[in-house]
């Protein structure tokens, strides 16, 4: 009985992690080349707020990066924002991702 509670107790620890880990939202920055002005920022801004995964989007033209946070327990992966950002003219030079 003492192992299998040791068991248990080592399992809920390991699922506690995962689920806190997952629950954690991502924070993104895209280096995005063809942004040149107020109208490029509000064209992305629309384009990133279609998806209900996104918040928190700030456009910062003099320096090319795009950053948003993912919304917790929600997932938008690279392939998508590439996608996103496309279909709205501008292409996308890196993505990088942390966590808070």
């Amino acid at each position: 009985m003492k192992n299998f509670s040791k068991k248990i107790t080592v399992l809920s620890l390991i699922a506690g992690a995962f689920m806190s880990t997952a629950a954690m939202a991502d924070n993104v920055k895209v280096n995005v080349n063809g942004m040149v002005c107020g109208f490029c920022a509000q064209g992305i801004t629309k384009k990133l707020t279609k998806t209900d995964a996104v918040e928190k989007i700030n456009v910062d033209l003099e320096s090319k990066i795009v950053s948003f946070s993912v919304q917790k327990g929600k997932t938008l992966d690279d392939e998508a924002i590439k996608k996103l950002l496309t279909e709205a003219g501008y292409t996308v030079v890196s993505i990088q991702r942390e966590k808070p």
